[in-house]
């Protein structure tokens, strides 16, 4: 099962990382950009949870958690304070206020889903999801050595968008594909040397020339493998850039799934 999160957050970037991040584990997001919006639909959708920044227009987050607190329909709600401050008192101020617990903007992706997710109950999680066609292990059974399970394939991820904190990386995991990212052309090389992969994704943030340099030089490193470029916007040529081989273009915000179907469509 997947879970129901609003998330009330005036910033817009901040709410396409999150909207992307929890899409990727496999969770429903519902969004409200102020306040007063984020407290009548914590009412209407009943959500299982609750991701509230603290400086929000038109009613802040202290006034969100007071009156969600005040009506018996959204009492039991857990709601997370999502702050860039520091939190110093290990979120004891905010437990005063009625918040559930406190989330920092600054977490890695592999760090923010299970420390979220950790306020959602066991059903909900993403790694509580069962395969489709498996069966549940007697309550008795000892837990047996079993082998991993084969990666779906294995990805080169060149990352020249820091921004994106290890996003794609993240999301390249949890659907079951082996990941190794670089950073500049020496950790590529590094990692082709030692490993062969089945593709390679470049995920460009920005349109620069140190950006866009690292990604020609590490593809050169690795011929005749298919790519998948991750470009900011619709609009944006990536002019030679991986041409003369498989390619695949995709443009950011994501969605997961289209990000795996590209890949599987390039490896098929």
């Amino acid at each position: 099962m997947s879970a129901r999160i609003l998330i009330i957050e005036d910033n817009q970037a901040n709410i396409d990382l999150m909207t992307y991040l929890l899409q990727a584990f496999g969770h429903h997001p519902i969004l409200a950009t102020d306040g007063e919006t984020g407290v009548a639909l914590a009412a209407s959708e009943q959500p299982d949870l609750i991701l509230c920044d603290l400086h929000l227009p038109k009613l802040d987050g202290l006034g969100v958690v007071a009156k969600l607190r005040a009506d018996p329909a959204t009492r039991a709600i857990p709601i997370l304070a999502a702050s860039a401050l520091p939190v110093t008192d290990g979120c004891a101020a905010l437990r005063r206020a009625g918040f559930s617990g406190c989330l920092p903007k600054s977490l890695e992706p592999d760090a923010l889903i299970p420390a979220l997710e950790s306020f959602l109950p066991p059903q909900l999680r993403a790694g509580a999801v069962p395969q489709a066609g498996s069966a549940p292990e007697p309550a008795a059974a000892a837990p047996a050595a079993t082998a991993p399970a084969a990666p779906r394939a294995r990805v080169l991820l060149l990352d020249a968008a820091p921004e994106n904190a290890g996003l794609v990386a993240a999301i390249l995991a949890h659907t079951g594909y082996a990941a190794s990212s670089a950073v500049n052309p020496a950790q590529a090389g590094a990692l082709l040397d030692s490993h062969s992969f089945d593709l390679v994704v470049c995920d460009l943030g920005l349109f620069e020339a140190g950006r866009l340099s690292f990604l020609a030089d590490a593809l050169e490193m690795a011929p005749g493998l298919p790519v998948l470029l991750l470009r900011p916007d619709d609009e944006d040529e990536l002019g030679s850039l991986g041409v003369g081989r498989r390619r695949g273009v995709l443009s950011h915000p994501l969605d997961p799934q289209q990000l795996v179907a590209a890949i599987d469509a390039l490896l098929a």
